[in-house]
């Protein structure tokens, strides 16, 4: 059978390269990976009653008279804008609601380093589809155990972020075997920064989803979408180009040829396969630790995480409480700034390839601008936000001008790991995105505590302001260690069968040393 359905699709579709129809099923599982992951901060809204504690209990932008842009007193407007009739079923506080929007990131940083190094040992197959798998089957579990209890709905979003950790290191580990070196910024651009185009999809879809038949059959929708997508993905993936039956020669050849040149090891058995080292066995922790250029994608990555966990989980219930979109409006409109990024990440990736595969910048220079972009563009426009006040179109338009620059990092420390390191990209990410992930975890519960009990515009002042000092300092400090250059301890642990003609008489030395 499996033979049958292979000689099928080379008939169909054999000039179709084999790693387009690879970036297209990795595309469709980071649409999943997120539809599961945050679909809990636009269904939140719909679950949970507004804290009746507060004066009036309304939307404080809904005071202000319609001059400037500014809103309508609980009348809906032309962008759907109206006071919240409906409200949800839970009554939980805003602190709570910080602990159980946070609670899948407690999970989350814990598989990082395990799920980028079991791909790299095992192969990206398996873990990659395991996750998505998990992601879909706690999607359905979650809304029996918010009904029960909210520690209920905290252990499955942990044991979600548990599953989910692996996702993105596991990324990586399939990207330094598949993906030419000068594709990679586009690969990334297009496949990775698919999840910001997929919180906008989820918000939109479920926003109507829950107007139409209740925040529950939200989670289930989401989560029926991910099994499905599991099916595709173990029928056609494999984990290496050497594996694939339905790659062309001269596609293996030129995939196998440039990673091999950018000092990994793309292994194999097959006849003719040229090795230049034997695939590490260990990982060089301690010359990891020490390194100041992984040091540089640490930080850049908790300074861009802490903003970006305040976008994904903290924008919906800023939209609702004190702008005062209704549920089917706060999802279209809290969406649009996610489908910004991706077309910002399209855009930069696709500009960085084109100039340094045309040479007219360096990788690292590629790199620390497109990180300027993607980091302090965000923390200026959230200065504009902070004091935009209860114009929402502003507001609206501010926060999809700081996500469409953070898309630039697509071009920078996002694919950075591969340029440092391709033998141990995959760890590397694995220990970026466990730090990233602990900053996560931290986001939405300091929200909800500054937010308790006090839904006003100057609280959520503060909020925006915390972001600022953050992408500024963590981005000096990339810019001051970054580099594009293998660094020695990705060849430790490998064994050189064979010296090249053209290879530099002190860099075998080097790496004999080691």
């Amino acid at each position: 059978m499996g033979d049958r359905l292979n000689s099928l699709l080379i008939t169909t579709m054999g000039c179709v390269p084999a790693r387009l129809v690879l970036a297209l099923m990795c595309l469709l599982g980071f649409i999943n990976l997120y539809m599961v992951r945050v679909n809990l901060s636009v269904i939140i809204v719909a679950m949970v009653r507004r804290n009746t504690s507060l004066e009036g209990h309304r939307a404080p932008c809904l005071s202000y008279l319609p001059t400037n842009g500014s809103l309508d007193d609980g009348k809906a407007g032309a962008a759907g804008i109206e006071d919240m009739d409906q409200e949800g079923e839970l009554e939980w506080s805003e602190s709570v609601q910080g602990f159980v929007l946070g609670s899948f990131f407690y999970g989350y940083a814990i598989t990082q380093i395990v799920g980028g190094r079991a791909a790299e040992v095992y192969g990206v197959r398996w873990v990659f589809g395991s996750c998505i798998l998990a992601g879909g089957v706690s999607a359905l579990l979650s809304p029996i155990a918010a009904r029960t209890h909210y520690g209920l709905l905290i252990t499955v979003r942990f044991l979600q972020g548990m599953c989910q950790g692996v996702s993105w290191p596991s990324m990586h580990a399939l990207i330094v075997l598949w993906i030419p070196p000068l594709e990679r910024p586009r690969f990334i651009g297009f496949v990775y920064f698919v999840t910001a185009m997929s919180a906008w999809l989820t918000f939109v879809v479920c926003g109507f989803i829950i107007a139409a038949w209740g925040w529950a059959v939200a989670f289930y929708v989401t989560g029926l979408l991910s099994i499905l997508w599991c099916f595709l993905w173990f029928a056609f993936m494999y984990n290496s180009p050497a594996e694939h039956p339905r790659i062309s020669k001269a596609e293996l050849e030129h995939i196998e040829t440039t990673v091999q040149e950018s000092g990994f090891f793309c292994g194999g058995d097959g006849a003719g396969q040229k090795q230049h080292y034997h695939r590490p066995q260990r990982v060089p922790w301690k010359q990891m630790f020490c390194s100041l250029p992984v040091w540089a994608i640490l930080v850049h990555g908790m300074g861009n995480t802490w903003g970006i966990s305040i976008y994904y989980s903290q924008l919906p219930t800023y939209m609702k409480n004190i702008l005062g979109f209704s549920i089917k409006s706060n999802g279209v409109v809290s969406g649009l700034p996610f489908l910004t990024r991706y077309l910002g990440a399209i855009t930069w990736s696709s500009l960085g390839d084109a100039l340094t595969s045309r040479n007219y910048i360096s990788v690292l220079t590629c790199r620390r601008v497109a990180s300027m972009i993607g980091m302090w563009g965000p923390a200026v426009m959230l200065v504009c936000v902070a004091y935009i006040g209860c114009h929402w179109q502003a507001v609206v338009i501010f926060m999809c001008i700081a996500l469409f620059c953070n898309g630039a990092i697509s071009s920078s420390a996002m694919v950075n790991h591969t340029d440092i390191a391709p033998n141990f990209a995959a760890t590397v990410f694995g220990v970026d995105n466990t730090m990233a992930s602990v900053v996560s975890s931290i986001g939405p519960v300091v929200v909800g505590v500054m937010t308790d009990g006090q839904q006003m515009v100057a609280q959520w002042q503060k909020v925006f302001w915390t972001c600022v000092p953050i992408y500024f300092f963590t981005e000096v400090f990339y810019l001051a260690f970054a580099s594009a250059t293998v660094q020695p301890w990705n060849y430790i642990g490998q064994i050189l069968p064979y010296k090249e003609e053209n290879q530099d008489e002190e860099e075998q030395r080097q790496i004999q040393h080691l």
